[in-house]
């Protein structure tokens, strides 16, 4: 059912069910680090949510396909809140500037609960990013730091899909979870005839 949703969702905007507004740009990550690698040219994509009109609030997106050692794995990242409570909640903002956007829901990586977060530097949209993780008392530390280029498009549209792009040893957390992100996901897929 919920990928029948989601594929109406997107069949009725054309596109993807959330984050359908959005420009797709190429970057460079600068890894501080594990699970990111020292240095690697990322695709990124800054979006909206619900794709509402110029300095409207919406949930502001970051995608990112992060070529790793151990498989390439796309970091999605929507704003939230920072403390170990709000940082499961999404946020509306009208500011990049404003904006803290994290995993919503953890990953597990080596036996531990991590969430992911990007602080962004200067600009409308910004075109710096800085990566912090976080455990169980969403204490953040600095991991990486990402530099998009907004003259370099990306040749190829990207189908960002964080069950499925995952490097090995990573997995989303909790599994039921997973399973109903995996749905949704699917459904927006074909709702957009999206490999």
């Amino acid at each position: 059912m919920l990928t029948t949703v989601f594929r109406l969702l997107a069949r009725a905007r054309h596109d993807r069910a959330f984050h359908p507004r959005g420009v797709q740009v190429t970057g460079e990550l600068t890894g501080a680090a594990d699970p990111f690698p020292a240095k690697a040219t990322v695709t990124a994509r800054l979006s909206k949510g619900a794709g509402t009109g110029p300095g409207l609030p919406d949930v502001l997106g970051l995608a990112l396909r992060i070529p790793t050692a151990r498989g390439d794995w796309d970091l999605l990242l929507s704003t939230t809140g920072t403390t170990a409570v709000t940082r499961f909640l999404p946020k509306f903002v009208r500011r990049w500037r404003d904006a803290r956007l994290g995993t919503l829901a953890p990953y597990r990586y080596r036996g531990e609960l991590v969430w992911f977060m990007a602080v962004p530097g200067e600009g409308e949209p910004p075109t710096r990013f800085t990566l912090h993780a976080s455990g169980k008392d969403a204490g953040w530390r600095r991991v990486a730091e990402v530099t998009l280029h907004p003259e370099e498009p990306a040749a190829e549209p990207v189908a960002f899909d964080p069950v499925l792009t995952l490097p090995d040893g990573m997995e989303l957390a909790p599994r039921w979870l997973a399973s109903v992100r995996a749905k949704a996901y699917r459904g927006s897929r074909r709702g957009r005839q999206a490999s």
